[in-house]
């Protein structure tokens, strides 16, 4: 981290998102980087191969937490029937009912995941409940996070009993992974919650959490916070607004220029007046290359960032005690959301504890924990509509009003990546 700053359990959170939403780019495509990276990479803040086993005490392990969940059911896996049955189920019902769901899964006893780090969307809450809920144990490999190494490890661990029963990925990689027959198809009870958009047609993917763009300033270090895009262009903010990466190569910053194409009159399927706007802001003096972070804002080196509401938040809290007054805005002129896929490997090692954790992680109980870690949970609107939401969680959130902004389809993110693949690294020179 620049200026000797620790890093921060938000800033762990920061590098994991910028890993997972990664975009894709050509083989061949080399673009010129002018950013000045000031983060540590996440294979320096956990050791390499380290495996999170949940049960129900902790352990420190280096920067690591190890979480144990002491687990009642026996064996690593279920009858052959009871697997391949679960295999193709596309429902509980489908495959016997919940009560069969819950006694196969527990038979199997063991869930494999990766990268679902303790404070990233309050998994650690998330994971342990579903362990101490089932008496099931939990297999966490948080050697790394992103959406490209799920995917790996789906393909090159085929009839391994270590492959993932679980991904939780950027939506363009469970669309691929989905599209190469990776992904198994299934839907949890809850799933008429979710509006269509927010999941496949043939039931591979969901999106189960995410989030608004925001801008967030420093109020100890800037007099008047920016509360448009267009306020970013004032010259009071000279050398204060950064971005969390390279839209080339990030997903976060790609969004930022999407959210910025809508408050400059352009759109989902016109990213141009996004890349103008930041040209704009490169030629005022107002914008910083630099990889914005916890650590960044903690030294007063990006006091105004822009970044997600769920990730903007949590560094509030963790900086507040340092003096560092982070006032989180959502812009009404460029207001987009994002989301992850939740999904099943279709190779699941644990065919029913797979499932058993979607029906988990999308039930109230589930979202309500991941609403604990500042995320939108996909079936907020459900929830609050018929009072089961966590109230106080809820108000925790820099964006209570639940899913209202508008999100690119995956076309729209594929051209606009191409055309900013040419253009940004111009538009910032």
């Amino acid at each position: 981290m620049s200026g000797g700053a620790a890093t921060t359990g938000a800033g762990r959170r920061h590098q994991m998102f910028t890993e997972k939403f990664r975009p894709r780019a050509p083989p061949d495509q080399v673009t010129s980087d002018p950013w000045r990276s000031t983060s540590a990479s996440l294979a320096n803040l956990l050791p390499k191969g380290l495996l999170m086993t949940v049960t129900a005490r902790r352990l420190l392990v280096g920067s690591a937490t190890v979480l144990l969940l002491a687990t009642t059911a026996c064996g690593a896996g279920g009858a052959p029937a009871a697997d391949e049955r679960w295999r193709t189920a596309t429902s509980a019902q489908d495959g016997g009912g919940m009560e069969q769901l819950v006694a196969d899964a527990q038979a199997e006893g063991t869930f494999n995941a990766m990268g679902l780090y303790d404070d990233w969307a309050n998994y650690g809450g998330v994971l342990a409940t579903f362990s101490e809920k089932y008496g099931i144990e939990v297999v966490n490999d948080t050697s790394t996070g992103s959406s490209q190494d799920l995917v790996n490890a789906v393909i090159n661990r085929q009839g391994q009993a270590d492959s993932l029963d679980y991904l939780d990925t950027g939506l363009s990689f469970a669309e691929e992974a989905s599209q190469d027959g990776l992904l198994a198809r299934y839907s949890p009870e809850t799933v008429d919650d979710v509006p269509e958009e927010f999941r496949s047609p043939d039931g591979t993917w969901i999106n189960h959490l995410g989030g608004t763009m925001a801008i967030g300033c420093d109020a100890s270090r800037v007099q008047v916070c920016p509360q448009t895009f267009a306020d970013l262009l004032d010259p009071r903010y000279a050398g204060q607004v950064a971005i969390p990466g390279d839209p080339t190569v990030s997903e976060t910053s790609f969004m930022v220029v999407m959210a910025a194409a809508l408050a400059s009159g352009g759109g989902f399927d016109d990213i141009g007046p996004g890349v103008d706007f930041f040209r704009q802001l490169n030629q005022v003096g107002n914008f910083l290359p630099v990889e914005a972070n916890a650590g960044t804002i903690e030294t007063g080196e990006t006091p105004v960032v822009i970044n997600w509401d769920y990730l903007l938040q949590p560094i509030a809290d963790d900086l507040a005690a340092s003096g560092t007054d982070l006032q989180i805005t959502l812009p009404a002129d460029g207001r987009v959301s994002s989301f992850y896929a939740a999904s099943i490997n279709a190779d699941a090692p644990h065919p029913a504890v797979a499932r058993l954790f979607m029906e988990f992680l999308f039930s109230d109980e589930g979202q309500n924990l991941l609403l604990e870690g500042y995320v939108l949970p996909i079936r907020l609107d459900t929830m609050v509509e018929e009072g089961t939401v966590d109230q106080d969680a809820l108000a925790a959130l820099p964006n209570a009003e639940g899913v209202i902004a508008p999100s690119p389809s995956l076309a729209q993110r594929a051209a606009a990546q191409e055309e900013l693949s040419t253009t940004w690294v111009e538009a910032i020179q």
